[in-house]
């Protein structure tokens, strides 16, 4: 016997052959309340029929045959059911219960059922829950036939007046409950079916919102991606136009012929900061909207300037009369050097570009109110205040497609917010335009280098070249530099001696990472000063690059490749613990 075969299985297969019923599915719920109904009614007929087959009597045929077809017809009307024919199902069943009422008050009358018009009214109510409206009005109007037969009926047996007399108001009273009854019925239906209208047409119009937007979102993705496209383009042309620049001075010092007494190591150091500049150019424009490691030093503004005057006065032609004037030196800024060239360099470049006839550029800077004032003014042709408005907004450009892509004014406006400074701009059509930057002063800092003990650098690199350069570089300034080529033989060192000052590991060892070496490290040398050459952006504790507050959580500096020897010597402990910090953001 298997699992089905037994009685519970059997018992569930029942269940469920009984729950599923063939219907359309808004009348399901209601197909399993008249199914169940039936059942009840048609077993219960059966079980009187068979009752009173046993206890036959003068009256038991009749009754015997009454139940056996009130048995027949429900179970009629189940099998109508069951085989999907719900509607004619329902009208049978109402219309079988509705002949049973006339037909007792035909046998009793009125006043004899009053007692049982409460059940009467089962074939009303079942006709406004299964069929609807109108199934009400009929079945009202059959309940009025049925009274007025049962109200005839009682006219018929009445005995005197008096009697007779209270078969109309017998017969409007119960008329009248039916017809109320009807009426609240009807209301109720015409509401749940204008919920149901309701309900349909809100999801109809949900599914219609959704449409709209799951298409706004994809037009929404479409305008970005020709937005990503277009700023991929103008970042391109960006990059295009000012490598070109760079590459016309690093041209032009390279080819431009030299006099017998003319110092070539001072046109490799312009050439050298010319690819330096075009190293801030792709770091800049790639990570433009987002925050990033900055190579900030304190310098002094004025010899930094002095050293740009052969980069920016060969960038006008003849016919633009250019000046610089810089004060003696001593004016100390904490700032991003390369970038405060760049910045310089896009601003020549502008007023260039706004004095195609020819005109006099001045760039001066002083100190002023705490402040150091870098002066920018040109005589070029100006700008209305709707330009000047938007002048540092990114990708705007009043320039042809082939000479401007509206990214460097954006950059200079970066890197004096960047530095904590302020930028003011005065221009008008036909009067030129002024600048004036203001970066916040840095404090003299005291020669420490004189009063500090050479100090002893740990260097973890497997990169020869960078070894040789960085290690020629710290001995230089005096420096005892260990070369360690991994991460073992580094901490094998530091097992050996202690007394390290500064450790300077690669990002990239053959055995582990930098970072977590260095983190190691300073567990072993409380007081060492760490330092991470890394080529990549920090990442903070949500992934995102880091900025000058979460950089530095673990103590450990960082320096960007590629990097000047001043750079990497700026990492050295000789300079006070506030610029050190400073000089890793």
């Amino acid at each position: 016997m298997t699992a089905q075969d037994t009685p519970r299985g059997l018992r569930q297969r029942l269940l469920g052959w009984l729950t599923h019923v063939p219907v359309a599915r808004q009348d399901r719920r209601n197909a399993w309340m008249l199914q169940t109904l039936l059942v009840v009614a048609g077993a219960m007929a059966v079980s009187i029929a068979i009752a009173s087959w046993n206890g036959a009597g003068a009256g038991g045929d009749g009754e015997r045959w009454g139940a056996l077809a009130i048995g027949a017809y429900a179970w009629t009307c189940f099998a109508l059911l069951r085989r999907g024919r719900f509607r004619l199902s329902a009208a049978l069943t109402i219309a079988g219960g509705l002949l049973l009422i006339t037909l007792s008050y035909q046998a009793y009358g009125l006043r004899a059922q009053s007692g049982l018009q409460t059940t009467h009214v089962m074939p009303l109510l079942f006709a406004g829950l299964l069929l609807g409206r109108s199934a009400v009005w009929w079945t009202a109007l059959a309940t009025a036939v049925a009274l007025a037969i049962g109200a005839s009926v009682d006219l018929g047996r009445a005995s005197n007046a008096a009697v007779a007399a209270e078969v109309l108001p017998n017969l409007l009273l119960s008329g009248m409950s039916f017809l109320v009854l009807a009426m609240l019925l009807d209301r109720l239906i015409l509401s749940s079916q204008r919920a149901i209208e309701r309900s349909r047409e809100l999801n109809a119009l949900c599914v219609e919102l959704e449409h709209e937007i799951d298409e706004k979102e994809h037009a929404y993705a479409r305008l970005l991606q020709t937005q990503r496209m277009e700023a991929i383009g103008r970042l391109a042309t960006g990059v295009a136009h000012d490598f070109n620049n760079i590459l016309s001075v690093i041209a032009g010092l390279a080819t431009s012929p030299r006099a017998p007494g003319d110092d070539v190591d001072a046109t490799l150091s312009r050439i050298q900061r010319a690819a330096q500049r075009g190293a801030v150019v792709t770091r800049r424009l790639l990570s433009f909207g987002r925050t990033q490691v900055r190579q900030v030093s304190t310098f002094d503004l004025a010899e930094a300037i002095e050293e740009m005057r052969p980069l920016l006065l060969p960038m006008f032609p003849r016919a633009i009369r250019a000046r610089l004037d810089t004060p003696p030196p001593g004016l100390l800024v904490t700032a991003d050097r390369d970038e405060l060239e760049l910045a310089l360099l896009n601003i020549a470049a502008n007023a260039c570009d706004a004095m195609p006839q020819g005109g006099r550029f001045a760039l001066s800077i002083e100190a002023d109110d705490g402040q150091a004032l870098i002066r920018v003014e040109d005589t070029g042709c100006g700008m209305t205040p709707d330009v000047r408005a938007r002048l540092f907004e990114p990708f705007f450009t009043t320039k042809p497609k082939d000479k401007g892509t509206g990214i460097g004014m954006a950059i200079v406006h970066r890197f004096v917010a960047d530095s904590g400074g302020g930028i003011e701009v005065d221009s008008a059509p036909g009067e030129g335009t002024r600048i004036r930057l203001r970066l916040p002063l840095a404090m003299p800092e005291r020669d420490a280098e004189q009063a500090a003990e050479a100090p002893r650098v740990l260097l973890v690199t497997g990169d020869t070249a960078l070894a040789r350069h960085a290690t020629a570089t710290l001995a230089a300034r005096g420096c005892r530099v260990i070369e360690a080529r991994h991460g073992g033989e580094a901490i094998a060192q530091v097992l050996q001696s202690t007394a390290i000052d500064v450790v300077i590991a690669d990002h990239d060892l053959t055995d582990t990472d930098g970072l977590v070496l260095l983190r190691q490290l300073g567990n072993m040398l409380a007081k060492a000063r760490r330092v991470l050459i890394s080529d990549r952006p920090a990442a903070g504790p949500s992934g995102n690059p880091a900025t000058s507050d979460d950089l530095d959580d673990s103590g450990i500096l960082r320096m960007r490749k590629p990097f000047t020897g001043e750079q990497l010597l700026a990492m050295l402990p000789a300079i006070p613990a506030d610029a050190g910090a400073a000089y890793g953001r």
